[in-house]
């Protein structure tokens, strides 16, 4: 069996006054933005004290509670390890967006951006097998309207779809390199109480993706481009206030 590499990576000195905190939001960071991908092994704990510049105490009172939610692994004689099983990895994204606002604002931002010129090109570029895809995408996701996992894959189904029908490479891949990021968002939009029921937030950005889809069809590139910011701005708004809202499980 091959022993599993330990990644290179920078960690800085903590100076916050609960240290384990601060190393927890470092090491969660460095898993969702893929740094620290699964099976990788953390250096030893006697690297980690330097590096972070704690004593052992601060330091595994930041692991303990990683390792009770299951994203990292600790196995005697081998190590701490970032978990393989993908539900804790989405937990961590999960607590990435939710520990670190401005990450939540630096997202919201990047899908402006990214997004709204993604439509934009896609009113001017998409094949007719394009605009059935994307209909398609709405479609499904009307069939599981109260299915909150079905209707998160379908969601993000739709926005990659347009993507691609943009023919640009870069920017399809642009977003999929975020697809984390997204899926959380998506999953914490339709969570939101303020929302009333999962069911209510489904029906509005279905509602939503439809009037995205009426201006692609109509090849109105402008109305593309408003009515994806829209659909941003009005996910976003849901977003507020995430920690209070909605704790990590």
């Amino acid at each position: 069996m091959t022993e599993a590499s330990t990644p290179c990576v920078a960690l800085k000195r903590v100076t916050k006054t609960s240290l384990s905190d601060e190393i927890v939001s470092q090491l969660i960071d460095l898993i969702s933005r893929g740094i620290l991908g699964a099976g990788d092994r953390l250096p030893p704990e006697r690297e980690l004290c330097k590096q972070f510049g704690v004593g052992r105490t601060s330091l595994r009172e930041a692991l303990r509670p990683l390792a009770v939610m299951g994203i990292l692994d600790g196995r005697i004689g081998e190590g701490t390890f970032v978990s393989s099983n993908n539900q804790y990895l989405e937990r961590a994204m999960k607590w990435g967006l939710i520990l670190d606002p401005k990450e939540a604002r630096d997202l919201i931002e990047t899908r402006i951006m990214l997004e709204s010129q993604t439509a934009y090109l896609a009113a001017e570029r998409a094949t007719e097998k394009d605009l059935e895809d994307i209909e398609q995408t709405i479609r499904d996701l009307e069939a599981c309207l109260d299915k909150p996992d079905l209707f998160l894959n379908h969601d993000l189904n739709f926005h990659l779809t347009v993507a691609q029908s943009t023919q640009n490479s870069i920017l399809y891949n642009l977003l999929g390199m975020i697809r984390g990021h997204l899926q959380e968002w998506i999953r914490n939009s339709l969570e939101q109480p303020a929302t009333n029921t999962v069911e209510k937030r489904a029906i509005l950005s279905r509602d939503e993706h439809r009037q995205i889809l009426c201006a692609l069809n109509k090849r109105d590139a402008e109305a593309a481009r408003q009515a994806m910011q829209d659909h941003i701005v009005s996910s976003s708004s849901d977003l507020n206030n995430p920690l209070e809202a909605n704790p990590p499980e």
